[in-house]
């Protein structure tokens, strides 16, 4: 178990071992969150699609990722109402 503190900026220094163990290199993204046990979880953050949550991501824009499947029915939709607005 490794013993660190928290700076005066409220940041952490995760000791190079442990980020090698999780596949995580400098300037890479993280995930945070408490469990239900009020214990501070950390892992390597995966885009997700914002729609439906896959890993799988097509498209990203603002930081905000699409699958293909959503994307194509976006665009479907988006075909479907134009067709619908008068000329």
């Amino acid at each position: 178990m490794e013993y660190k503190r928290i700076t005066s900026k409220g940041g952490v220094n995760i000791p190079v071992k442990l980020r090698r163990s999780m596949g995580i290199e400098p300037r890479d993204a993280i995930e945070l969150e408490v469990n239900d046990r009020n214990e501070l979880v950390i892992r390597a953050y995966q885009a997700r699609c914002i729609y439906c949550g896959s890993e799988e991501i097509h498209l990203k824009k603002n930081g905000k990722g699409v699958c293909r499947a959503c994307a194509d029915q976006l665009v479907d939709e988006y075909v479907k109402q134009k067709r619908k607005e008068p000329a």
